[in-house]
């Protein structure tokens, strides 16, 4: 008896230092998101995979895996937050040669770029009286785009607080090339109403509308919220502003029209010099809505030096579509020289001041309820 339990005291020794020394050994941790492009509150997977692939048990192991707090877990999962990081916790026992695979669904709350970074896996010895803590290396990347809004709910044109006009009258030119005739839907205007042949078929026709070739628009959004710009940040505003450029660019891309984008925001995760051209497709409008996503609240350079380079590049637009939190006094002159070099000019400010020095010619909405 006495010889059964000193080999079982030996054996439990035994097996112990081993847990020790190869606890971590032969332990393989994977995560995988189903989807890293995602909307705001749109579900989407995080798979957690752990393999034990050695002959000794893993008797205890936590994994401690960091997110941005913008993070949501679904299911249910011991979480715990911070201003900036939420921490998710996962226990279990793995025995040999065994794979454990864990799915939580997820969403993210807030728009913008985040990074998934490293994971802490603690486990330790069989009697549990040591403790052994690896960390492994992550950066795995989320990015969120904005939230699409009401234009017509939103905005207002700047000298008419009463009246409701939609403001997608603005976003396609006014067509002058006539490629056919179809019949009336009811939310034609009158004036489309081809007469003869809705007196021929005896039916309301209307002229089937093209738009001319060089009809291009360019989106631009400005970050700038005040002089020197990190002496304040309105993210508030500025989310607005980026959410406005959002569902211009959906109703461009519903009625085919070529658009482009450009911003003075830092893009976190690519280069900040590049400009996307003008286009049209789905795969060019998931392109501009994820640089949305990555755009940051500061800037690389003043707006009014990004208008100035717009001038001096002379690449012309059939249309320009700018939007911003404020127009400051140093926009105002740069916007009235370039409103100069193209056929229809924009401007979407949340705030309507310094709206008064604006040109004539260029079309201007503000917030409902900052039409001062």
């Amino acid at each position: 008896m006495l010889l059964t339990i000193s080999i079982i005291v030996i054996l439990g020794i035994f097996l112990n230092e081993l847990s020790k020394k190869y606890s971590l050994e032969s332990l393989i941790y994977k995560r995988n998101f189903s989807k890293n492009l995602v909307e705001i509150g749109e579900e989407f997977d995080v798979e957690c995979i752990v393999e034990n692939k050695k002959m000794l048990p893993v008797t205890f192991l936590q994994i401690n895996e960091e997110y941005p707090s913008i993070i949501e877990y679904k299911n249910r999962a011991f979480t715990k937050k911070t201003l900036e990081t939420m921490l998710h916790s996962m226990t279990m026992i793995i025995l040999p040669y065994q794979r454990v695979k864990r799915k939580y669904k997820v969403s993210a709350s807030k728009r913008g770029r985040y990074l998934c970074k490293d994971v802490s896996l603690i486990t330790g010895d069989i009697l549990g009286l040591k403790v052994f803590n690896e960390t492994l290396p992550f950066l795995q990347e989320i990015v969120v785009f904005p939230r699409s809004i009401s234009l017509d709910e939103e905005l207002i044109p700047y000298g008419d607080f009463y009246g409701d006009i939609s403001v997608k009258r603005w976003i396609i030119e006014d067509p002058i090339v006539t490629v056919g005739i179809r019949e009336y839907t009811g939310t034609e205007p009158q004036k489309t109403i081809h007469w003869p042949s809705s007196l021929k078929g005896g039916r309301l026709m209307v002229k089937k509308f093209d738009y001319t070739t060089d009809n291009k628009v360019m989106l631009v959004l400005n970050v700038e919220s005040y002089k020197p710009f990190w002496t304040s940040i309105d993210h508030v505003k500025i989310e607005k502003c980026i959410s406005f450029v959002r569902v211009i660019a959906e109703e461009l891309e519903e009625k085919g029209i070529s658009y482009g984008f450009e911003s003075n925001g830092q893009i976190m995760g690519e280069s900040n010099d590049k400009v996307i051209m003008p286009g049209w497709g789905s795969q060019h409008f998931n392109d501009i809505i994820e640089r949305l996503g990555r755009i940051d609240y500061s800037i690389n350079i003043q707006f009014e030096n990004m208008i100035l380079d717009i001038i001096t590049m002379n690449i012309k637009y059939g249309t320009y579509i700018m939007v911003m939190p404020y127009i400051l006094d140093e926009y105002v002159e740069p916007i009235n020289i370039l409103s100069n070099q193209c056929e229809k000019f924009i401007i979407i400010s949340i705030e309507g001041n310094n709206m008064g020095l604006l040109n004539d010619k260029i079309i201007k909405y503000v917030k409902r309820g900052d039409e001062s």
